[in-house]
């Protein structure tokens, strides 16, 4: 994924997603930066899912330079790997007016040093370690936001997540455990509920899907900003689900999109099949602030 940042939309300058079999990553990475000669460039990574911990935290009151080491110990009980062997990072989020919510993100120093050296073998230089979350915060940020907020709802194979931003600020996150792959498997072609095109075993897996959905909205309206999304995006799939967007919107009071990734990026051919595998990677693309 390789973006220049231009006056009215960054530009999306080539996007390629390769499958390869685990410990093949770095030799993938490697050839696909000879074929396009970034050889040495500043490359922002992110974070696989599952290989890190984000944890929303109550800012320790010590002295600025304890603080990541007073945040391990405050989080240690959370993560399943010793709280010594964490490389820990923190970020702030201005929720609104008068809420500021601070965060912790975690991993291992082995998770961490396989990103950074699956770079180095590729002869990149690593600007940032992303994560998914920030990375599609990044991207959001980029869509028309009137205060109110924005959610996102990212399903991939066999997970999802769901992404609040208002102002460019994450709010929250809520991963959840169903995927595009259980909902194409209960797929009945036949089937239609109430005029939408879903059979009865995908209407209970969307039921649980809409369940998380308004548990992170209603948290996000009570606790975070004391008003409601304003719009609902599902993020590209891939595989088409019919009678998605419909479902949703019966169920759920604010506006449902489909995320239009071609009218944020110039440029942008990615069919949706692929831009479900790399939107993180435009996402962390996007970013400004470096390591």
């Amino acid at each position: 994924m390789h973006l220049v940042q231009e006056e009215l939309h960054p530009k999306l300058v080539f996007a390629e997603c390769v499958y390869c079999p685990a410990g093949q990553t770095s030799e993938a990475l490697h050839k696909l930066v000879e074929k396009h000669d970034l050889a040495h460039s500043r490359t922002v990574a992110v974070m696989a899912r599952g290989s890190y911990n984000l944890i929303q935290i109550d800012p320790p009151d010590v002295p600025e330079g304890e603080f990541r080491e007073a945040v391990r110990w405050q989080i240690k009980d959370l993560l399943d790997f010793p709280a010594e062997q964490a490389v820990v990072d923190t970020f702030s989020s201005e929720a609104s007016e008068n809420q500021t919510l601070s965060f912790a993100v975690a991993a291992s120093q082995e998770q961490v040093w396989q990103v950074v050296h699956t770079l180095r073998d590729a002869e990149l230089d690593t600007g940032a370690i992303d994560i998914p979350e920030l990375a599609l915060r990044s991207l959001m940020s980029l869509l028309p936001d009137d205060g109110r907020g924005l959610a996102l709802l990212s399903l991939w194979r066999d997970s999802g997540l769901i992404t609040i931003v208002r102002n460019g600020e994450l709010c929250m996150a809520r991963r959840i455990n169903l995927g595009v792959q259980e909902l194409v498997a209960a797929a009945d072609p036949a089937g239609e509920i109430d005029g939408v095109e879903i059979s009865e075993a995908q209407q209970n897996i969307l039921d649980a899907v809409i369940l998380e959905i308004q548990r992170s909205l209603d948290y996000y309206e009570s606790s975070v900003s004391r008003q409601s999304v304003s719009t609902v995006y599902i993020a590209p799939l891939s595989d088409p689900i019919p009678g998605l967007q419909s479902y949703l919107d019966s169920y759920l009071a604010p506006e449902i999109k489909p995320l239009q990734v071609g009218d944020l990026l110039a440029d942008c051919t990615v069919p949706d099949t692929e831009l479900s595998h790399c939107l993180s990677a435009i996402g962390a693309a996007l970013r400004t602030e470096w390591s």
